[in-house]
């Protein structure tokens, strides 16, 4: 093997260069994957086009699939040759968050894990340190294949986030944004007890992308008048001097500050909305909504591995057909600009 390999490095706002740097060194409790398919992440979008979250020199990307061809010798249950994805967390250990087993919470989180600090997988290969069967790394089931494998990860985000919202039995879910982790909550909704789950998105390839996987309804926001459709939909929510919609469960994957705001006016009193999606930009909140409708409010950070392995594994949740695009290493940089416009892109992957 080679010491050096190519990677998309990270020079600055939507300049992204195919370099040589070194293969990441295997201590003896790490292990090292060529990678086969990597994903490109909303917050890897944000980072590339506003430098938010990374440094300058970051290889970002932790959404992959790949072959493990180095296990460190204190490393068990891991084998040379096997297929896997993962994703090291790198968490202090000692501060308030940590002690109290929420990690996810833990303020060095993102200064020292895959693709934020570390070296990520937007490059031939990618290091899992102090790697752990089931924590950190996840060998690859034969029933998933390598590009379907690459989206276990934003799929093991959307199950963390179904799960977090708690849905009941008959519950009217609105999931605002079609993009992979959008679509993908609408699918894991679908598999729970929700009897109708709406998708609202501005594009309109996404929203076909909806329909194919299985949503029930869905609502051009662009074209429509998103509150008032959905007080058609899932019924008027009237509330303290005023009204809107009665949706149980309302999910931002959106991440633009207009959901934001309307995620407040769709939900019904005492209903649930969780926020995934990352907005660029600040959104206006009324905050006599959150009094007057004591909405339960959630952020969803982190994923369930396991359960996206099994959701892909019985067919529960499919993200084949949501590959809108992939490119070689060397064109990553017409990726990122691919994956950034969502009239022409669901999901874009760097293949290698």
């Amino acid at each position: 093997m080679s010491s050096t390999m190519k990677a998309a490095v990270y020079y600055g706002p939507r300049d992204l260069r195919v370099d040589s740097v070194p293969i990441p060194e295997v201590g003896q409790n790490d292990i090292l994957l060529k990678v086969k398919y990597c994903g490109i992440c909303g917050s890897d979008v944000h980072s590339y086009g506003t430098g938010l979250y990374i440094n300058k020199g970051q290889i970002m990307g932790h959404e992959f699939s790949g072959e493990v061809v180095k296990v460190g010798k204190n490393v068990t249950n891991i084998r040379v040759g096997e297929r896997g994805t993962g994703f090291y967390a790198g968490v202090c250990g000692t501060c308030y968050w940590c002690k109290n087993h929420q990690h996810t919470l833990c303020p060095e989180l993102f200064k020292n894990s895959t693709g934020y600090g570390l070296p990520g997988a937007f490059a031939e290969y990618v290091k899992i340190p102090n790697a752990l069967p089931g924590i950190n790394y996840h060998q690859i089931p034969d029933e998933i294949d390598d590009v379907t494998a690459a989206t276990i990860e934003p799929v093991s985000v959307s199950a963390l986030t179904v799960d977090l919202c708690q849905p009941k039995q008959g519950d009217q879910v609105v999931v605002m944004g079609a993009g992979l982790i959008g679509n993908v909550v609408m699918q894991v909704f679908k598999a729970s007890t929700a009897s109708k789950v709406i998708v609202t998105e501005v594009s309109e390839k996404r929203l076909q992308a909806a329909i194919e996987s299985g949503a029930d309804i869905v609502i051009n926001a662009a074209r429509e008048n998103v509150v008032e459709r959905l007080k058609d939909l899932v019924g008027i929510g009237p509330y303290h001097f005023n009204e809107g919609a009665m949706a149980d469960i309302v999910v931002d994957a959106a991440g633009a500050p207009s959901a934001v705001e309307q995620s407040f006016e769709i939900v019904r009193s005492g209903g649930t909305i969780a926020f995934v999606g990352l907005p660029e930009n600040k959104a206006a909140i009324d905050t006599t909504k959150i009094v007057h409708k004591t909405p339960r409010i959630i952020g969803c950070l982190g994923g369930n591995f396991v359960k996206a392995i099994s959701l892909l594994r019985e067919g529960k949740v499919k993200t084949r057909p949501l590959v809108s695009h992939t490119f070689p290493l060397e064109h990553a940089q017409e990726a990122f600009e691919t994956q950034m416009n969502p009239h022409k892109s669901v999901k874009v992957m760097i293949e290698y």
